[in-house]
């Protein structure tokens, strides 16, 4: 399965696996639809991604950038556990507001 980016109340869900054949088009859609959004805390809901890897984290963290520059914050939920963990491992823990991580999802 390919990655999703759909539109949610105050920011956007994120589902699937993203690779690196397909991080720049995640990219630009997540990017689409943060655009749409007003300015302020954004959640970016992770529950139904399949994988966290560092090309996850690589978007994610392009989708931070984009909310900070417009004067808006990216905040995590249910964000797999290795996901949580390659950000703490990449120092970028600190960047992200991580809420409801799901436990015991190790794919890789």
């Amino acid at each position: 399965m390919s990655y999703a980016v759909a539109g949610i109340e105050a920011g956007l869900r994120l589902s699937g696996r993203v690779d690196y054949s397909n991080a720049s088009a995640a990219q630009q859609a997540g990017e689409a639809v943060l655009a749409t959004l007003s300015a302020g805390e954004w959640r970016c809901e992770l529950s139904a991604l399949e994988t966290g890897s560092s090309v996850t984290a690589a978007v994610l963290m392009a989708w931070q950038r984009y909310a900070l520059a417009h004067d808006s914050r990216l905040v995590l939920t249910q964000a797999p556990e290795r996901l949580v963990a390659i950000l703490a491992a990449s120092n970028l823990a600190e960047v992200f507001a991580v809420e409801h991580r799901l436990e015991g999802m190790h794919a890789s």
